[in-house]
């Protein structure tokens, strides 16, 4: 069975097919992340009223995709609560403490950062910025 990743700004209810297939494989306040079979992605399913966290970085991607620090994201769903990025591998100590944090991202914990299949450190979770 091959697995279709949705358009972005697709409709929900394809997005919620793509769920029914996914494991999940971790929680914060607002998210939860969900591994996507047979592909190197995750889904990030927003658990509370707002969108906002997905639709945060759903904008700062398309500001700052071109510094390549940030989990490239590739598709979300219309109303925001689906979110599509680039599964990070976890940092080992060693990798964390060498890594520069971008200035405009606030949450600096580890788990929050990874490393794609090239080895670039990005972000995974940026939806909260510092603003000026």
């Amino acid at each position: 069975m091959s697995i279709t990743i949705p358009k972005k700004n697709s409709p929900d209810s394809e997005f919620e097919v793509l769920w029914q297939l996914c494991r999940k494989i971790g929680s914060g306040t607002t998210r939860d992340v969900y591994d996507i079979p047979d592909h190197d992605l995750v889904l990030k399913v927003v658990k509370v009223p707002s969108h906002l966290t997905n639709w945060n970085e759903i904008v700062l991607y398309q500001m700052k995709s071109h510094l390549n620090e940030l989990g490239e994201i590739s598709s979300w769903s219309r109303s925001g609560k689906f979110l599509v990025m680039e599964k990070l591998r976890d940092l080992d100590k060693t990798e964390w403490s060498r890594y520069t944090i971008p200035s405009y991202l606030t949450d600096r914990k580890i788990i929050n950062y990874g490393k794609n299949s090239s080895g670039v450190i990005k972000a995974r979770d940026y939806g909260t910025i510092k603003r000026r």
